[in-house]
């Protein structure tokens, strides 16, 4: 979604001139005759733009004169505009191997690489380049441009290229900016926004830096001065460029933080103009994280409700990129305790998906959490819960630390046995791991079956999810790739079969992020929810529109026996949205499920709110703005419990970016209540795959316990089910894993029961 800046040559013009210098240069000793004369001829076709003749040519002349170096770096360069990559490498390491003192086919040869995304070997390239050649703007900035633009962009190396131009040439209006740009994503936010203001003395109508200046300002929490640079980043812009939306939204954002009103006096040109989308709520929540003591200000990822110490309240686990994990004790007062380092769990690594359930049926819930996902490969961690509150990271032992590059991961009992296995996305990064079923033996061991059992998939797999789709007794799985069609996997007992064609569940497709089973319309079979990663061009025009503005859209498949069909358009869902993050509730208790949508995106000017979408039967409505849940940071996992045992479902999620400097204080949403019924359900820590199914009056509700869903992260596993004005349960049924059953009668309402499996 990052821009490239920067990246050399730029434009054919740029590489046509190159060219032509090149084949017109005379800095070597006279060549042979014939060499010289086949010289002639590629310099003749280059200058007609017949560059496959001049190609042709140049072919020729290596055949019969291979130290022809000038021949060699015209051959790549001719391939490189013509975006052949794969044949520019040979003339162009044969040209760097001819002068290994000329820095053109190094650098030509380092910005191939970089296009095959041969990234490693580009970067250890460009490091011998810039060390040989320090301070060269050309090089430093196209090295730069590739630690932008990798899959794990470096800012801070981007940074030290820029300071290495400008201890040359401390004028350098582009080293400066793109210092400007990597200050900021750094955060330092005053820092950036001092050297912007300067440059923008210099060229006031530049595009690109007056909407930076705007962003730090926001980050700063400046408002009024933010409100000042998004107009200016507006007024420099053409009459219609499609940038005009995005910065006209961030004023809108910024203009309500400064003055508390909207479009206020700001004149028609900075105005923006939404489709009516927000609607009244049944409930209202307060973000009480920094008075509860759970703020916790990083790049958060997955979190997991859990009682980790069996006291009867409901604990919160977070987990944020290369930061320590938290572990928040329940003190039952509405405040809680970080006991993180007492716990052993203050793992300075962090983690992405973060995931709960007693996989060693000790009673005590374990953790577990995967690493490093966009940033290479890593081992995950599985924490198991000593029951004296400590946890020790026992993967290693268990077999599921694997060096993959894996991103969620979901609880599932898959085989019915009553022990939670482990299904864990691979591959994001490209590097053809699969994804992982780790069979869990019993012993405090597992082992990977995902071959075996037909869902090793060799992907980018991001997001993973379980559920009894099929109503056959056993959980079938769902993995979503970020680049290809999603895979539906059936369970048919020791072995899965991919149902996804015949199923009709493939999209989104490209930009798929992460899913759940939910019964979303109170049929009494789960439906399945996929969300998905949009431009935040496409976000804002939505919000305009009220539409998709492409495929890559929020898909909510009603389950209609063996096939599903998209009804997201019809519930008010097919809308674009940057949702890193997705997790389910019933917030008014009402019978009926909710969707909460975690959003966000990489670059640092994006601010998008989170989104509450609450079920009212017939289509799920905008409750964002009235419920007060709109956090506009960068959102990623969330997971609902009663924390303060009020009756009524709260909701924590974890918050913050993609860049070092990108960091959010995560959100406890308290509910403010309302005055419908429930009735709670404690199956114990070894619930995972239990399903409930509820009949109360004209209600039937049915929730799936699971443990992963959305972005890697664990609701209660007591969870409660709404009954609405309702006062009475007819029936309660427990269908647990093991393929057991039970049902009761005439429970006492907006209360929990305990229940136990019966032999």
């Amino acid at each position: 979604m990052q821009r490239k800046m920067y990246l050399l040559p730029k434009t054919p013009m740029r590489l046509s001139i190159a060219l032509a210098a090149l084949l017109g240069c005379a800095s070597e000793p006279p060549l042979p005759a014939q060499s010289a004369q086949r010289y002639q001829q590629a310099r003749q076709h280059l200058a007609a733009g017949r560059l496959d003749s001049a190609a042709y040519v140049l072919e020729a002349l290596i055949r019969r004169d291979t130290l022809h170096y000038e021949a060699a770096l015209a051959l790549g360069q001719i391939h490189l505009r013509q975006k052949r990559y794969q044949q520019a490498l040979s003339p162009l390491a044969r040209a760097q191997r001819l002068a290994p003192e000329r820095i053109e086919p190094r650098l030509q040869l380092a910005q191939t690489l970089s296009k095959l995304d041969r990234q490693a070997e580009a970067r250890t390239l460009f490091d011998s380049i810039v060390t040989a050649f320090p301070g060269n703007a050309v090089a430093c900035m196209a090295y730069a441009d590739l630690l932008m633009t990798q899959d794990q962009p470096d800012a801070a190396g981007a940074l030290a290229q820029y300071e290495a131009i400008l201890a040359v040439d401390p004028n350098h209006y582009r080293a400066r900016s793109g210092k400007a740009a990597s200050l900021l994503r750094l955060g330092d936010f005053i820092g950036a926004a001092i050297r912007l203001d300067t440059l923008l003395t210099e060229r006031p109508d530049d595009v690109y830096l007056s909407f930076l200046l705007g962003a730090a300002h926001h980050h700063l929490r400046q408002y009024p001065e933010a409100v000042a640079a998004y107009k200016r980043a507006i007024d420099v812009l053409p009459p219609a460029s499609p940038q005009r939306t995005v910065r006209q939204w961030n004023l809108r954002l910024a203009y309500i933080e400064a003055y508390g009103t909207y479009p206020g006096d700001l004149e028609l040109a900075h105005q923006i103009g939404l489709a009516p989308l927000a609607e009244a709520s049944p409930v209202r929540f307060t973000d009480v994280a920094a008075t509860a003591g759970v703020g916790k200000r990083d790049r958060g990822r997955g979190v997991a409700w859990l009682d980790y110490d069996t006291d009867g309240d409901p604990d919160i686990f977070a987990a944020g990129i290369q930061a320590p994990h938290a572990l928040y004790r329940n003190d039952g007062d509405g405040r809680f305790a970080d006991v993180s380092a007492a716990a052993d769990l203050a793992d300075p690594r962090g983690g992405w998906a973060a995931i709960a359930a007693d996989y060693d049926s000790d009673g005590h819930p374990d953790l577990f959490t995967t690493r490093e996902a966009w940033e290479g490969l890593a081992p995950n961690s599985l924490y198991r819960n000593q029951g004296d509150g400590t946890f020790r990271d026992v993967a290693p032992q268990a077999g599921v630390a694997g060096a993959d590059d894996s991103f969620m991961a979901v609880w599932t009992d898959y085989d019915n046995d009553g022990l939670p296995d482990l299904y864990v996305a691979s591959g994001i990064t490209g590097s053809g791991r699969p994804n992982r079923l780790y069979h869990n033996q019993g012993d405090g061991t597992f082992a990977d079956r995902g071959a075996q059992a037909g869902v090793a998939y060799r992907g980018k797999t991001l997001g993973v999810t379980c559920g009894d789709y099929d109503g056959d007794g056993d959980s079938d799985l769902y993995a979503i790739d970020v680049a290809a069609p999603n895979h539906l996997y059936r369970n048919d007992g020791q072995h899965f079969t991919d149902v996804t064609t015949e199923a009709g569940v493939a999209k989104p497709g490209e930009g798929s992020y992460v899913g759940f089973f939910i019964d979303s319309d109170g049929d009494g079979d789960l439906d399945l929810f996929v969300s998905a990663m949009n431009f935040y061009e496409d976000i804002v025009q939505s919000q305009i529109t009220g539409l998709a503005l492409r495929p890559t859209r929020a898909y909510l498949y009603r389950n209609d026996g063996a096939t599903f069909r998209d009804i997201a358009p019809q519930q008010g869902l097919a809308r674009s949205f940057g949702s890193m993050g997705a997790g389910y509730g019933d917030v008014d208790y009402d019978g009926l499920i909710d969707i909460y949508l975690t959003n966000g995106g990489p670059i640092m000017a994006r601010f998008e709110p989170n989104t509450l979408f609450h079920n009212r039967g017939d289509r799920f409505a905008d409750i964002t703005a009235a419920s007060f849940v709109g956090n506009p940071g960068k959102g990623h996992g969330v997971g609902f419990a009663d924390y303060d045992l009020d009756g009524d479902l709260d909701l924590y999620t974890a918050v913050g970016g993609h860049y070092p400097g990108d960091l959010w204080p995560n959100s406890l949403y308290r509910n403010e209540g309302h005055h419908n019924h429930f009735l709670g359900v404690d199956l114990g820590p070894q619930a995972i795959g239990a399903q409930l199914r509820l009949r109360a009056q004209d209600l039937l509700g049915v929730v799936e316990i699971s443990s992963g869903p959305g972005f890697g992260s664990s609701n209660s596993l007591s969870p409660a089910l709404g009954l609405g004005t309702r006062t009475r349960v007819d029936t309660l049924e427990i269908r647990w894993p093991t393929g057991a059953q039970q049902v009761y009668a005439d429970l006492e309402i907006d209360r929990f029961h305990r229940f136990a499996e019966q032999p």
